[in-house]
């Protein structure tokens, strides 16, 4: 019975949610300056990844050429 209530009002909460984005401005306005807000920071956090890794690659570069010289010289 629990479990029929959850699945009930999580129903509810779905079709008022779309009710309200199709037909309230305000509310649909809201939403898409909170989609932008996300899309932008997931944007600035996958640059900041990016660097991160390339920046781990060179370091793991030279870490390499290292060893290989200090193998090469004994």
């Amino acid at each position: 019975m629990k479990d029929v209530m959850m699945l009930l009002g999580f129903s509810i909460g779905l079709l008022t949610g779309a009710l309200l984005y199709k037909y309230s401005q305000n509310a649909k306005e809201m939403i898409d300056q909170g989609e932008k807000k996300v899309m932008s920071k997931v944007d600035k956090m996958a640059t900041q990844t990016e660097k991160a890794i390339n920046k781990a690659e060179k370091k793991i570069k030279q870490g390499a050429e290292k060893i290989e010289k200090k193998i090469k010289s004994q």
